[in-house]
């Protein structure tokens, strides 16, 4: 029992003489405590985040659910039966980014000099990543579209489908193929 008591006594004298040291021992743990710091975390290089979708990824289901809506647009016109309709994709989805730009221009001896520096601008989210700001997403661009249906052996049921399917896509009637289901 005097042994500690003996330590506490020491105690006031030790914290005066390493003041500095558990000062910044103090404030080193301090930072790592607060959020949003890179504490642990991997850097976005490696590993995006999970929650955002692959433009790849984003022009298939895009493509898909214009499948599913066309399909059930075209089942329900009057002599058309079952449709199923597959489009391909010309272009897939393209964002434009926000860029800053820098010009600059000297004059030395007679002979004048541009350079033009552009840069990406990137948003922050929380320290945790970053990511490019986008200014605009262009929508895919389809090449083709097949369409098979039951009615389709009928002319007029054909080029309703056709034409339906031209308006909706803005494809020209080369591009739309409308074949008989078995």
């Amino acid at each position: 029992m005097k042994e500690a008591l003996a330590y506490f006594n020491k105690l006031p004298a030790l914290l005066e003489r390493y003041r500095y040291p558990l000062l910044i021992l103090l404030a080193g743990l301090a930072l790592l405590l607060i959020p949003g710091g890179r504490g642990g975390e991997s850097s976005p290089e490696t590993s995006p985040p999970a929650a955002e979708p692959a433009q790849e990824d984003w022009g298939r289901a895009y493509c898909a659910a214009m499948e599913k809506e066309l399909e059930a647009a075209l089942s329900q016109m009057e002599g058309a039966g079952q449709v199923r309709v597959l489009l391909s994709l010309k272009t897939g989805p393209a964002a434009r980014y926000q860029t800053d730009v820098n010009r600059s221009s000297s004059t030395e001896e007679g002979r004048s000099s541009e350079s033009l520096e552009e840069k990406t601008v990137m948003l922050e989210r929380g320290g945790a990543y970053n990511e490019p700001a986008v200014v605009s997403t262009a929508y895919p661009v389809f090449r083709g579209a097949l369409i098979l249906a039951q009615g389709a052996g009928d002319p007029e049921v054909r080029l309703r489908l056709s034409a339906a399917a031209a308006a909706l896509l803005g494809l020209g009637a080369d591009q739309i193929t409308v074949v008989k289901m078995k």
